[in-house]
């Protein structure tokens, strides 16, 4: 037996079983399984990562104090860096929507900021890794 199990975007799980001999009928259901899933994907926000300070400066190739004092600007000005506080200044996380909004808004002619890749750690490896 074959069994294909999906979950709808209301929440309902659906599984269908059936014997083996029946391939045009497992690869259909496949395919609709499978374009559900695009269809879901599709539908669902891109996430928006929050950057620290010194991360979103080394992404704009800005000293973390410039880019301070673009946050510090009024909110009415042109050039302020619009972001999240935090309970300190250490806290304060920018977006990485707000970095590609401030790049449109001053119009600079560096290629927009995109989101990098996983940090890799540094140091010795685990001795429970395997």
């Amino acid at each position: 037996m074959t069994e294909l199990t999906t979950t709808t975007a209301d929440g309902l799980h659906i599984t269908v079983r059936m014997p083996d001999n029946h391939e045009w009928v497992r690869e259909s259901l496949e395919r609709a399984c499978a374009a559900e899933a695009r269809r879901q994907i599709d539908t669902t926000p891109a996430p928006d990562p929050a950057y620290a300070v010194p991360r979103a400066a080394g992404l704009l190739d800005l000293h973390p104090e410039t880019l301070r004092d673009y946050m510090r600007l009024p909110d009415y000005h042109p050039r302020r860096l619009h972001y999240m506080p935090g309970e300190s200044s250490r806290g304060d996380r920018i977006l990485l929507s707000q970095i590609h909004d401030w790049q449109r808004r001053n119009r600079t002619d560096a290629e927009p900021v995109a989101a990098p890749g996983a940090r890799v750690k540094r140091g010795r490896p685990s001795r429970f890794q395997q």
